[in-house]
């Protein structure tokens, strides 16, 4: 895309950032983000920071304890998550740095479609992050996918959020400067600079001999997408739980847990598919029953 932007719409794009970052009801300036960064912080600024968040907004706070806790992220296991800075050991500061922002962004408002974007957000984010431990990455690449997809759309989600707090804005100028937007924004909150790649997907990318990065998260873009198209929510076929413990835990599931996290739960249907095993386990049940 053309760098240069024309000085009204520069005018313009800036007034919406000033407008979306001072409503996310942080309670603290966007540059204490940068403690997240540094590796060398200390446990007290850490924590003081979660309980900055939770004065300013609780939900927030809560919804980010609970992920950490949740089987999404395989800490089910070890006991409850008793503060911020646990959490951010736990899942990592830059997944902990997106989920502020995406989060923070989402509460603003309440109505459907505010709800359904966030979906979309966090559909991309869980596909991508389940592709890239499909084809058994790094731990490095899948953080960089889920969080890259969690952020894919953030551009147009911050433009269409401006439009509806009165800003007058076609579709055109969200569709011309959605890049732009998320760009400028990964620049001012210091994320990593890969997000810039993930924020700015026109073709499905590949290296030498599998997908991309970029081309991981176009993809769960695409397939996000497809289901928001065809049915309104992320619907999803998959084996589940059952009370024999043949299997204790899906991938299907713990999708399903994340959405109820995020209070989207209305966004997420899963289609039961047994396994081999559970139909077997089944079947011999039925007929010890009867014998």
């Amino acid at each position: 895309m053309d760098t240069k932007i024309p000085e009204e719409d520069a005018k313009v794009i800036q007034a919406i950032e000033d407008m979306i970052l001072s409503s996310m009801k942080l309670g603290f300036d966007l540059s204490e983000l940068d403690i997240l960064d540094d590796v060398n912080a200390s446990k007290t600024k850490i924590q003081e920071l979660g309980e900055k968040i939770a004065v300013s907004n609780s939900e927030l706070a809560t919804t980010i304890l609970h992920i950490a806790h949740s089987n999404y992220f395989d800490h089910s296991a070890h006991g409850d998550v008793p503060s911020f800075f646990d959490a951010v050991l736990r899942i990592g500061a830059d997944r902990v740095k997106a989920l502020i922002v995406s989060l923070s962004l989402f509460v603003l408002g309440k109505g459907t479609d505010v709800r359904r974007r966030a979906a979309k957000s966090a559909s991309i984010g869980i596909l991508a992050r389940t592709i890239a431990e499909q084809m058994n990455l790094k731990d490095e690449f899948i953080r960089q996918v889920e969080i890259g997809g969690l952020l894919a759309q953030l551009g147009m989600n911050v433009l269409i959020k401006a439009r509806n707090r009165g800003a007058e804005l076609s579709d055109a100028f969200i569709e011309k400067y959605k890049v732009h937007m998320a760009t400028t924004l990964v620049d001012r909150l210091k994320m990593d600079p890969f997000m810039k790649k993930a924020v700015d997907m026109s073709v499905l990318e590949f290296d030498e001999d599998s997908l991309a990065l970029v081309g991981i998260i176009k993809l769960a873009e695409a397939l996000t997408e497809d289901s928001f198209r065809k049915y309104g929510k992320l619907v999803l076929s998959s084996p589940l739980p059952d009370k024999d413990e043949v299997l204790v835990r899906t991938v299907g599931d713990d999708v399903r847990k994340f959405f109820f996290i995020l209070g989207l739960e209305e966004f997420i249907e899963l289609r039961e598919v047994p396994t081999k095993r559970q139909k077997e386990t089944t079947r011999k049940k039925g007929k010890t029953g009867k014998s």
